[in-house]
């Protein structure tokens, strides 16, 4: 298997593996970004992300919480009252609700693993956002963004030759 060198790398190898193996690797991607959120509903599904599969019970399970916390902590409709975050909870969720979704065969290709991966970089983005006096501070928000996408590119790539062995 090609070794993941660039985001651009990243998607085209995600899209090319088998579901089971986007949903493994989407499963590590939520692990590293679950901490962010401090909504104790979340911390149930720990354990769910850690095992390597999961019965059809359980991802109903996950997704039915997943599918709560996201719309308890969607944006307000107040931009200035927005929160960064309950935005990361928000995303977190959303990451959990693709990653718990049924997935229908022979839907085409699929990009599971990819998208998950897309919320929890926005997940890290809106956790590294502070507030300000007058606003949102959005200096560290680039950084952690280039470090969740390398660790991200690490954890495929890790995954990637564990499967290879």
């Amino acid at each position: 298997m090609k070794r993941i060198e660039s985001n651009a790398d990243f998607t085209i190898v995600l899209a090319s593996l088998p579901i089971e193996h986007q949903h493994g690797l989407a499963k590590r991607f939520i692990a590293g970004v679950v901490h962010l959120s401090n909504n104790p509903r979340l911390d149930s599904l720990r354990d769910m992300l850690a095992r390597p599969s999961c019965s059809e019970h359980e991802l109903k399970t996950a997704h039915d919480i997943a599918r709560s916390v996201y719309v308890e902590h969607g944006p307000a409709s107040d931009i200035s009252e927005v929160r960064f975050d309950c935005q990361a909870t928000h995303f977190i969720a959303q990451a959990l609700m693709a990653c718990s979704a049924t997935v229908k065969p022979g839907t085409g290709p699929l990009h599971l693993a990819h998208k998950v991966a897309n919320y929890c970089r926005m997940a890290q983005t809106c956790s590294s956002i502070s507030h300000g006096e007058e606003g949102p501070d959005f200096d560290k928000a680039e950084d952690e963004y280039n470090k969740i996408v390398q660790k991200q590119i690490q954890i495929a790539n890790d995954y990637l030759d564990a499967l290879g062995s």
